[in-house]
Formats: structure tokens, sequence, C-alpha cells
């Protein structure tokens, strides 16, 4: 058989087993309808859900932040309804930050004692700290992860690296056109 002979068979295949699958798509939704049976494959894309925001006493119930990225409600803070994340990305050998999920402030506490700072919109940037506080006390006030807290602002995990000085400002919803550089 000539090459172009084989490329023609082999693209009107194609063409017949996708017109097969486009057909058969609403054969098996019927049968599983009627049936009680859901389709094992979506017919469609699913959309990635939007937070959700009343945890419910299930502990593997999870809740999404997007991007793919969920936790379970039970490694949720005490007293959080949502959370977040910041997540450090490379684009063409440059890193830059953004939030995952929405931070919630709920109030002062021991060790988070500082400022909340919010843009225009109303929507928390960044932290002002006060005497005392650390980035495991305030990521769990603003119900976000304090380990990518203290990354994303160079501030160590270690035991007594996590401590933040009175007047220091870390950032908590990262501007996506900064740079960010990783620390020494």
């Amino acid at each position: 058989m000539k090459r172009a002979a084989i490329i023609t068979v082999t693209v009107a295949g194609l063409a017949v087993a996708g017109l097969m699958a486009l057909a058969a798509s609403p054969v098996i939704s019927a049968v599983a309808k009627s049936s009680h049976v859901q389709p094992t494959a979506p017919s469609a894309p699913q959309r990635t859900p939007a937070p959700t925001s009343t945890p419910s006493a299930d502990p593997d119930r999870v809740i999404w932040l997007g991007d793919g990225i969920s936790v379970k409600v039970s490694e949720l803070p005490k007293g959080c309804t949502t959370y977040s994340k910041i997540e450090i990305f490379d684009v063409n050998a440059h890193s830059y930050g953004r939030l995952i999920g929405d931070p919630e402030d709920r109030g002062s506490a021991p060790g988070a004692t500082g400022t909340v700072n919010r843009d225009a919109a109303g929507e928390i940037v960044s932290y002002t700290a006060a005497s005392g506080d650390n980035t495991w006390t305030v990521g769990d006030r603003l119900c976000t992860n304090p380990l990518m807290v203290g990354r994303y602002n160079h501030i160590g995990s270690d035991r007594g690296d996590h401590a933040l000085q009175p007047g220091e400002t870390v950032v908590i919803r990262p501007d996506m056109n900064v740079e960010w550089v990783p620390g020494s």
C-alpha cells in the first residue's frame, strides 16, 4: 500500500472512531440514568469548584483552594472556615508568588497581635508584627499556611527562626508582577 493510502485509511478510521465515541456518549448517559449508574468518564471537562465556606463535621471533607489544590477540613487551624497558601512558581528561570485561597482574619491572639493590612478592595495583603509575634500564630490567625508565609518572606522554619520583629511586615498576598528571589 502506498503511503498516501495508509494515511487516508488511518485518518478515516480515526474519524469514524471519533464519531462513534460522540454517538455513544448520549447512549451511555441514557443507560446510566435509567439504571441509576453514573458513567465512568465525564462527557465534559469539570470546572474547579469554588472554595467552600463552611466546614462540616466530616474530617475527610476537603476545601478546594483552586488550581487543583485542596486541604482536608481536619488539617485547618481550629476555627478556620477557609484556608490559603502562598505558591511559588517559576516562569522562564524567574520565580514569582501568588496566593491560592482566601485568608480570613480571625482576630488578635497571643503570638499574633499585630496589624492586618488590606488593599483598597479589602483583601488581606500583608501583616505587620507586634512584639512576640511569629509566623506560626500569624498563619493560624489568618487561616493561611505559616510555612509558606515564612518561606516567601525569607523567615526560617527552625525553632526560634519563625519569630517576627516588632514592625516587621510580611507579605500574605504576593504581587504576581514582582519577582521573588530565594533567600541565601
